[in-house]
């Protein structure tokens, strides 16, 4: 998603909820119309404009919007076409909820299974790709996003210029030299203790009187309103109208409308909205006029006000301007004379009542909703939204998703937008603390049936490719295959479509039969330097990976992503966006605590195979996914001989099947040991709260513990009647049998927070 459509995404969340405000502040002026005096009506308005104005606003628990669609899901709903592309599969036959989230993820094995498991194949990746769902910009989307982008760079465009004539048109108008006309501009500044003095001019070409200027506004008169036998009283009004707009700020709040305007031009509700609030200001300014003149100067001020609307019926409205006249139509001229009519001293200020209603409707506009920061709760709810980062790791970190390891990258880099037949992407890995920062990609043949095959990218900034090439043959002299294998190693330039320089280094085993070829391929593009390597590519599928690279887009993360992979798992979860594609890979909402009693925070989350919950029955109880949090104490001392000293605790989740029944009815769980047989265990049952638990005996991966210092686990097995759960202890074997603290963690965990 490029910046416009970011920018774009931006404005259509922030207009929709600005227009939800603008609902409120209209049912707010309807229900209390007849108790509403007009300057309250406009400081409501004032309200709507900030929202439409500010980028950025802070969390409440007394947002309006907690009662509403969260920002983000309402960037999600608008933006369906972009971040949907079609109905996903559902995760496995073990899902029971409904696949919602977005791919973030595809697929990686080897940091936690001993056996590679596939990812997927070419053949999956064309059959699958347009019922997979993608974070793409549908077309329609990008288009809308430029036709809004020129209209508000347009509009901002046209206020500039006009600004600009209006400077420089100013510098020819002529001071009024009046005295008469000056004596009741100084008398109005007074009436208003406005302590600055006002310039008054003179235009031929206005129609009306009007204020305009920011920093120093000036009355612009028409010529014939001076040349013209206008008596006293007709003046004092119309210099102290254009004074209360100067009073208020009124053409402060004018320029910013006009900005905004320009910004959220594309929403009709904003053309209403902003109409509604300019002649709601010329209610305000009249009250705030007869405030000053006195209840006695409201009729003949009213009758000014009829002349001069009759008198100018007809002209143009400015961006930056402020006319006498206010707005045309027999409905708005209305309004003002009934306003003008019903006037009473002192109704122009603000009551205590009026005061608590703005601050509450602020308060509770010009927020957004907590619910999009997880941290705000003792347990994190990435299905609300946000994006908290839980465990920060500023050294390296590693994804099985090429877009969101290519988002968090700290450089820009291309990547392969063909891939071999049976091939696909495995893992992106940052290495933050290098120098310079780099980026690893691994892609690996998916099918565990094939031939195993991989291929890998190190990509870094600006590094020289014969530096390159010297690590490379030191590390190919050092190899364990250097001895007996006749090993030559090559080196020649290389050109090829989309490099700035390009080294190719082949190695060839001269002694081995059919001397076999591998290859490093270098080259630098766009100050980033690439090294490709393979132990089962051709040299000519290789120079074809080259020539596809490209900046990843929505068609070469969707090339990359197999929705269909049953086998998937998350190695390494970072922040909430991680757990929403997590909740949805284990098939529910999992559970996820910050904390648990004891002092032991969270260090580490990944969705793992069953095998890390209990023994693997076959090939297809192999395949069901399981949710961990791993929590570790600030620190692991053991206070002393008669203390409970938990190590760290490990909370599992996952579809329970039939697992939680079975253990109960044998009365055994079966871990899965470190030579990969069963390893039998007796379960006791307990009941705490009131619920059933089965708890462990001591046992470790090897068995059985050796001695009373053998780190040994123990664990406690509770059922939801969907999801069943596992809290693993580690400690030393002699403290085992002491449970109140364990225990104590278990009930923490069986009364989740959601």
């Amino acid at each position: 998603m490029d910046i416009a459509e970011r920018l774009f995404n931006w404005f259509v969340a922030s207009t929709l909820m600005a227009s939800a405000v603008a609902v409120v502040v209209l049912a707010v002026q309807h229900l209390f119309r007849r108790r509403i005096h007009a300057r309250l009506r406009h400081a409501l308005w004032l309200i709507v404009l900030l929202r439409l104005m500010l980028p950025v606003l802070p969390q409440s628990p007394v947002s309006l919007f907690n009662a509403v669609p969260t920002l983000t899901d309402i960037k999600n709903a608008v933006f369906g076409l972009s971040y949907q592309l079609g109905k996903p599969d559902t995760i496995s036959e073990h899902s029971q909820i409904e696949n919602t989230y977005q791919p973030y993820y595809t697929t990686n094995e080897a940091e936690k299974n001993t056996v590679f498991q596939p990812l997927m194949t070419m053949k999956d990746m064309e059959e699958h790709a347009e019922a997979s769902i993608e974070r793409e910009s549908h077309p329609a989307v990008r288009v809308l996003a430029v036709v809004w982008l020129t209209g508000a760079a347009v509009l901002l465009g046209y206020n500039l210029t006009y600004w600009l004539r209006f400077q420089r048109k100013q510098k020819h108008l002529s001071p009024v030299d009046s005295a008469a006309i000056l004596k009741i501009a100084e008398e109005c500044r007074i009436l208003f203790s406005i302590k600055r003095p006002v310039g008054i001019y003179v235009d031929p070409s206005a129609q009306s009187p009007y204020i305009t200027g920011v920093f120093r506004p000036a009355v612009y008169l028409p010529k014939s309103l001076i040349s013209e036998a206008v008596n006293e009283q007709l003046l004092k009004h119309v210099i102290a109208h254009e004074l209360a707009h100067y009073k208020r700020k009124d053409t402060i709040w004018n320029m910013v409308g006009s900005l905004v305007f320009a910004v959220h031009w594309m929403n009709p509700f904003v053309w209403f909205m902003l109409r509604q609030m300019k002649a709601d200001r010329e209610l305000a300014c009249d009250a705030c006029v007869l405030e000053a003149l006195g209840e006695e100067e409201a009729v003949p001020y009213g009758m000014t006000i009829i002349g001069f609307l009759r008198r100018y019926a007809t002209g143009r409205s400015q961006a930056h301007l402020l006319y006498f006249k206010g707005l045309n139509g027999q409905k708005e001229m209305m309004r003002r004379i009934r306003m003008i009519q019903s006037f009473k001293k002192g109704s122009y200020k603000f009551s205590m009542m009026a005061v608590v209603l703005v601050l509450l409707i602020g308060t509770a506009t010009l927020t957004n909703a907590r619910a999009s920061e997880a941290g705000s709760s003792a347990w994190v709810h990435a299905e609300d939204g946000g994006n908290e980062t839980l465990f920060p790791n500023e050294e390296f970190r590693s994804y099985d998703n090429l877009e969101k390891g290519a988002k968090m990258a700290p450089f820009k880099f291309k990547v392969p937008s063909l891939l071999p037949k049976g091939y696909g992407f495995s893992k992106l890995s940052i290495q933050f603390n290098a120098s310079p920062p780099s980026v690893s990609l691994w892609y690996v043949i998916t099918k565990i049936s094939k031939s195993s095959g991989s291929f890998n990218f190190a990509i870094k900034p600006g590094t020289d490719l014969q530096k390159q090439y010297d690590q490379i043959f030191k590390k190919e002299q050092d190899g364990t295959d250097q001895k007996d294998s006749g090993k030559v190693i090559e080196k020649e330039s290389l050109s090829l479509p989309g490099m700035d320089e390009g080294l190719k280094v082949t190695i060839r085993m001269t002694a081995w039969k059919g001397q076999p070829e591998r290859y490093y391929y270098l080259w630098k593009d766009q100050g980033i330097s690439y090294e490709l390597s393979s132990y089962a590519l051709s040299s000519n599928e290789m120079e074809q990976i080259i020539a596809s690279m490209k900046f990843p887009d929505t068609k070469v993360n969707k090339l990359q992503i197999d929705n269909d992979y049953h086998g998937k798992i998350l190695t390494d979860l970072y922040d909430t966006e991680d757990i929403r594609r997590a909740q949805e890979l284990v098939g529910f909402k999992a559970a996820f605590p910050r904390k648990l009693p004891g002092d032991f925070a969270a260090s580490g989350s990944y969705v793992s195979r069953k095998a890390n919950f209990n023994y693997v029955e076959n090939d297809e109880d192999s395949m069901r996914k399981l949710f961990s949090v791993d929590y570790s104490r600030g620190a692991h001392k053991q206070k002393n001989k008669t203390d409970s000293s938990i190590r760290d605790v490990s909370f599992k989740q996952m579809l329970n099947g039939d697992m939680y029944q079975e253990m109960k009815k044998n009365g055994r769980v079966s871990f899965t040991k470190i030579d990969g047989e069963r390893n039998k265990v007796k379960l006791k049952a307990l009941t705490l709260q009131g619920q059933e638990v089965l708890r462990t005996e001591p046992y470790n991966l090897d068995g059985s513990p050796n001695g009373p210092y053998d780190l040994s686990l123990i664990s406690y097995f509770w059922f939801d009647g969907q999801v069943c759960y596992q809290a693993v202890f580690q400690d030393q074997a002699m403290f085992q049998d002491q449970g109140p603290e364990d225990q104590k963690i278990v009930q923490y965990l069986m009364k989740p927070d959601r």
